[in-house]
């Protein structure tokens, strides 16, 4: 068997079917990622600042939060053009 064939019976997709999926995932209401971005900023302005276990855990929550928004934003942006190849 080959890779694709051990894949495709394990997870019952193609290897393609499963790129395109993490590339373009089935999204059926953008506007949850909309509000997400939202819910994740206010997160970073209003909750870090008032978190327990100083400045690094701070930064790294910020941090982790602000690359969420942003992989929000890029796949919103994909959602609305497409993908291209």
């Amino acid at each position: 068997p080959t890779l694709e064939n051990a894949f495709m019976t394990w997870t019952g997709k193609s290897l393609d079917d499963a790129l395109i999926d993490f590339v373009m995932p089935r999204i059926p209401e953008p506007a949850i990622l909309r509000r997400s971005v939202s819910i994740l900023q206010h997160c970073v302005t209003h909750l870090v600042p008032d978190l327990e276990g100083g400045e690094q855990l701070k930064s790294l929550a910020r941090t982790l939060m602000q690359d969420e928004i942003e992989r929000h934003r890029e796949l919103l942006g994909r959602l609305q053009g497409g993908v291209e190849t």
